[in-house]
């Protein structure tokens, strides 16, 4: 998959790496602070949503670039490993956060529930495109 001549997996993996941390990062902050989800919650809501997208972009992307490449090996596997589990985690935070935020005015209970999933959503996300990142990094550059 390419991009003006270039391989798209190098180019969306920075979408991904920049967005899925500062949408988890924003989600905790707005769910547990009122004055955060009234003056960024919806704004955070469309970067989660992008970062999910990137997320899928570079999985995708991802599997056309490595047979491209014709690369392997114990680096790769891992950081293959990786990626294949990244997206589900940044798709739940973008599909639970705007939920959360549209039940706080409705029901409480609903509401508590979709702060919890949302918080387990953002944690894993952050912490799987860190580890998919930090993979691929030394699947290039060694290390």
């Amino acid at each position: 998959m390419d991009f003006f001549g270039l391989p798209l997996h190098p180019l969306v993996v920075h979408g991904a790496v920049v967005l899925i941390p500062l949408a988890a990062l924003g989600a905790l902050a707005i769910v547990f602070s009122s004055w955060a989800r009234t003056r960024y919650g919806w704004l955070t809501v469309l970067i989660a949503a992008a970062g999910a997208v990137t997320v899928v972009v570079a999985r995708i992307s991802g599997e056309a670039f490595k047979e491209g490449l014709g690369v392997g090996g114990a680096a790769v596997e891992t950081h293959e490993m990786w990626g294949q589990l990244a997206p589900f985690p940044a798709v739940a935070l973008a599909l639970f956060l705007p939920v959360a935020l549209l039940m706080e005015s409705r029901s409480r209970p609903a509401w508590w529930t979709f702060v919890v999933l949302t918080a387990i959503a953002a944690v894993a996300a952050l912490v799987l495109v860190v580890l998919t990142g930090h993979s691929g990094a030394t699947a290039v550059w060694g290390g």
